[in-house]
């Protein structure tokens, strides 16, 4: 929740996947409800009362892993927990974390702290948000963790506000106390707030394909029958709907609704079938964004804090699967999406059912053409990319009997990791899509005016990047492209 003064008020409950990106982006400050704080102390006193009794507790007065059984004395506690962060810190070389990702996982973990259940002091929380406020996060590698808690990256996190430098905010070295070693490292911080942004790429991702679908119906000059208003009572569900709906809008006042102006009786299934496959993203979507909600603000620990029992009790949070399990399922309905897009625009460049010339050449002119340009062949290519990135991860779940607790684990950062190389892949594919299409409404001589309104912005933005009779003067730069569509979808509002 947003206080007055536009600071994000956290209380382990109320936390969003849309607050949480935007915070991310270094969108505001952050504090603890009245509550909250008043959870987190009344955790750390049922803590504490615990440590009183002489019972063990795991990974407080014990080791962890295949040391549980291994008894701490009062005196050992504070050297095992700098050491347990040290140990889970273990680096591999590869790919860091962008910045947005580390910003997003200190605010889940400070969410979950929120809680009261983790245990951990007041202290080491306003310790966190005090780090948080410098603005400064660390370097955290991507591949050092299997989804059965973010150990490694969370235990990089944790040294880095630990041991930072005293600076002029007061953020200073920090020693831990029992338990708080293992709050700080056994969650999916991680996992969560990457598929937060993720998940928030992938919104915009679809709205892109609904707007190259309509842009290419244009070019096309296809069949609409299946788009009158009427025709929504035959949407199989509302994520089907939904994309229906925005196809309409973006062919809103085109002169494509005039039967006259179609050119087949019965289009290509990938014209006819987009809204299908699209609803099956927009449903995919709609189950993750639950999932990664569900998680962003539930207790993830082991152990935890129980206000029931009054008692410290074995967590259950940490696997992953129902993370991985929709994160799965949005990637191949987004490989799908991408799949059908392809598909669309080569049909668009087939003579025999467009009508234009192959590959769209001047018959004059040797080098014209987009295939002079290889964009279908590099288009091809990255889908043969994006097909093998979209096989499940759910059963790719490593195992290990060594110390005989840790057996399981669910590979959410696995799975997101693939779905954000696939929503890279997917901008390439619907951006070619439109080019495509867009090259095919200028040949066909369509005056601006005849287009429905979304596809006119495009047309607007992305028609003057195009290379058209001038290919082979210059170098094709596609970025501009990529950056013009994003655009359209992320800061336009509903570009259909």
């Amino acid at each position: 929740m947003m206080n007055g003064a536009g600071m994000l008020l956290l209380d382990g409950e109320n936390l969003t996947l849309d607050a949480l990106a935007k915070i991310a982006l270094n969108d505001g400050d952050l504090d603890l409800t009245k509550s909250a704080w008043d959870r987190v102390r009344k955790g750390r006193d049922i803590v504490d009362a615990a440590m009183q009794g002489g019972k063990a507790f795991y990974g407080i007065n014990t080791g962890v892993g295949s040391q549980k059984d291994r008894r701490l004395q009062a005196e050992e506690i504070e050297a095992f927990n700098a050491a347990v962060i040290v140990s889970e810190s273990t680096n591999l070389p590869g790919p860091s974390f962008e910045e947005e990702v580390v910003r997003a996982a200190l605010v889940v973990l400070l969410n979950n702290a929120a809680t009261g259940r983790l245990g951990i002091r007041p202290e080491l929380v306003h310790h966190m948000l005090g780090f948080f406020r410098t603005g400064q996060m660390p370097e955290i590698r991507r591949n050092i963790s299997v989804g059965g808690s973010d150990l490694g990256p969370l235990a990089q996190l944790a040294r880095a506000f630990l041991e930072s430098p005293q600076d002029h905010q007061g953020v200073g070295s920090f020693r831990l106390a029992a338990k708080e070693a293992v709050s700080l490292i056994n969650n999916n911080s991680f996992a969560i707030a990457h598929g937060a942004i993720v998940l928030n790429q992938a919104a915009h991702l679809l709205r892109a394909h609904d707007l190259a679908t309509a842009v290419s119906l244009e070019a096309h000059r296809g069949n609409l029958s299946y788009l009158r208003p009427e025709m929504a009572a035959c949407c199989s569900n509302e994520h089907q709907e939904r994309s229906f709906e925005a196809i309409r809008r973006a062919l809103a006042g085109s002169q494509l609704w005039a039967p006259e102006n179609w050119r087949e009786l019965h289009d290509p299934l990938s014209f006819r079938f987009a809204m299908r496959v699209h609803g099956a993203v927009n449903m995919a979507h709609d189950a993750a964004s639950r999932a990664f909600q569900g998680d962003l603000n539930c207790v993830c620990d082991n152990p935890v804090v129980s206000f029931e029992l009054g008692e410290i009790v074995t967590g259950i949070n940490m696997d992953s699967t129902p993370l991985t399990c929709t994160m799965d399922m949005l990637r191949q309905s987004l490989a799908m999406a991408a799949s059908t897009s392809f598909e669309r625009a080569t049909r668009v460049q087939n003579p025999a059912l467009s009508g234009l010339p192959a590959a769209f050449a001047d018959p004059e002119r040797a080098e014209s053409g987009v295939q002079n340009m290889v964009i279908p062949h590099l288009t091809a290519a990255r889908m043969a990319e994006l097909r093998s990135l979209s096989a499940p991860v759910l059963l790719e779940c490593p195992y290990a009997i060594v110390d005989g607790v840790i057996d399981v684990s669910g590979m959410a950062p696995l799975s997101v990791q693939r779905t954000e190389e696939v929503l890279d892949i997917g901008w390439l594919i619907v951006a070619s899509e439109i080019v495509i299409a867009l090259w095919a409404i200028k040949l066909r001589g369509l005056p601006r005016e005849s287009l429905g309104a979304g596809v006119r912005n495009v047309y607007d933005q992305v028609g003057p990047l195009l290379p058209m009779g001038r290919e082979g003067q210059y170098i094709f730069d596609f970025c501009p492209v990529l950056d013009a569509v994003k655009t359209l979808v992320t800061e336009t509002g509903d570009p259909c």
